[in-house]
């Protein structure tokens, strides 16, 4: 199925930077290789669906700048607290907003427009049942809506990791290299942050009262199949 290609905002390729840092191949196999919280996780390509969202909603360059404070004595960044409570309110704001699908669907339908949960949904309809808008009947699936609304803390959470302060300080000094003028600062105007979102395929179960009906499902569950998935989020400072 060719599904539908959408166009994207920012003016970055997205599936050639995703090839470009995480492509690999060994014995013939292509392979993704991805970090999971510190983990290295290698997935086959044809068992890893990669999607692509932008944020519509701006992050404040000014707060993200007084929030993440440059000690180039020291060569790390510190966090200013009170500008942290500002940045973690706008980006949990801007995550639960309408994204821009962009690249190519997973459908051949136009997609219905919302958040993360939204397009994960249609997501799973079209895995299952063909068609992306047959979700209705599990969208209020507890523990899915669960997991995605602890998204933002998680990562809020890893925002003050030591590790990612030292990636973003990495960056800054591969800038100060390039002689850019940065006026120590650590994020340039139309800086994109980046946030990955891996989704283990569902276990799918069926309860019911009706030992004829789970039987049946039973018998055709392998016909149902649902790959692992990443969906990449991606935010503007300006």
């Amino acid at each position: 199925m060719n599904g539908i290609k959408y166009g994207r905002i920012f003016k970055i390729n997205y599936d050639d930077e995703f090839e470009k840092f995480n492509s690999g191949s060994s014995g013939g196999v292509d392979f993704y290789h991805l970090n999971n919280n510190g983990k290295e996780m290698n997935i086959k390509k044809n068992e890893l669906k990669v999607y692509h969202l932008e944020c519509l909603e701006i992050l404040s360059l000014e707060n993200w700048n007084k929030c993440f404070r440059l000690d180039k004595a020291r060569k790390i960044i510190d966090i200013n607290y009170p500008y942290f409570g500002e940045i973690c309110c706008d980006f949990q704001k801007s995550f639960k907003g309408t994204l821009n699908f962009t690249g190519d669907s997973f459908t051949n339908q136009p997609l219905i427009p919302g958040d993360l949960e939204t397009y994960y949904f249609q997501y799973m309809a079209e895995q299952l049942f063909g068609s992306h808008v047959a979700f209705h009947g599990f969208q209020n699936l507890a523990e899915i809506k669960k997991k995605i609304s602890f998204i933002p803390k998680q990562i809020i959470k890893v925002l003050q990791e030591r590790n990612i302060l030292k990636e973003f300080y990495k960056i800054f000094e591969s800038r100060k290299n390039l002689e850019k003028d940065l006026d120590n600062k650590l994020f340039e105007k139309g800086d994109v942050l980046e946030v990955s979102i891996f989704f283990k395929k569902p276990e799918l179960n069926i309860h019911s009262s009706s030992d004829n009906l789970a039987n049946n499902f039973k018998s055709i569950k392998n016909k149902f199949i649902i790959k692992d998935s990443l969906w990449k989020i991606y935010f503007i400072l300006l």
